[in-house]
């Protein structure tokens, strides 16, 4: 059995998406679909003495653009977001652990918001000792506008015969059609299985769903990793397939 996970390639993802690093073989990065404002591409959040606050990559953007195809705002400014950064968790224990591989990617000079995610994962993914390959999808080269087959042709070509799927995507995901190619879906439920740990801030309460530069902070890229495993672990014994029995 092979697992792949697919999203659209995130920048500096929450726990969730990591968590698909160690569980999966490919997670698979949705690279030539259209770019969308509001998601999660250019942006993600973190904790700070004023309450939670977007880290935002600005792009230039044009009708029908495709994420591989977004640049990066000439106005980017790497050092007000690593000064950001740093000011927020100054206190915490591993902020320089953090810094050691965002400040790199930050300052690499990439032109197109797609090259800087995929630069940023793949620091992200050997910092926790993550064994997932990451793969663009547009270099899969699949041309298909039917979403099943496209996603079952992703699996197909990365090798895989599980779908690793968030529950977000239960309201569209087409479990019986990507049955018919031979994948089924595994879902992960991560939200509703955020772990807690030591945040900054620790008076304005704890917050889920920020980015993995806020646990890496707290707990160092060891430490992060360790989380992941453990409750990645307990989830699959949770949901591993029940014997037969006569």
């Amino acid at each position: 059995m092979a697992v792949t996970y697919i999203e659209q390639p995130p920048f500096a993802p929450w726990l969730g998406f990591c968590e698909a690093l160690f569980a999966c073989d490919t997670v698979a990065l949705y690279d030539d679909v259209p770019y969308t404002d509001g998601g999660y591409q250019n942006r993600n959040r973190i904790k700070t003495a004023d309450g939670v606050r977007w880290l935002t990559v600005p792009v230039t953007r044009a009708p029908g653009q495709l994420i591989r195809d977004t640049p990066i705002a000439p106005g980017f400014e790497p050092d007000i977001m690593l000064r950001t950064v740093r000011l927020a968790y100054a206190r915490t224990p591993h902020v320089k652990e953090a810094l050691h591989v965002l400040r790199p990617v930050l300052d690499a000079g990439h032109t197109w918001l797609a090259d800087l995610n995929l630069d940023l994962l793949t620091q992200i993914g050997a910092a926790l000792g993550a064994p997932a390959r990451l793969q663009l999808t547009s270099e899969l080269r699949i041309n298909d506008d039917d979403r099943t087959r496209r996603l079952s042709a992703i699996c197909a070509a990365t090798g895989a015969d599980v779908l690793w799927a968030g529950s977000g995507t239960r309201t569209y995901l087409d479990v019986p059609a990507l049955a018919e190619h031979s994948v089924s879906v595994r879902w992960n439920e991560y939200a509703a299985r955020h772990p807690v740990y030591k945040q900054a801030w620790g008076r304005q309460g704890f917050v889920p769903n920020l980015s993995v530069i806020d646990t890496v902070c707290a707990l160092g890229w060891a430490g992060t990793a360790a989380l992941l495993r453990t409750g990645l672990d307990a989830y699959l014994q949770q949901h591993a397939p029940k014997e037969a029995t006569a």
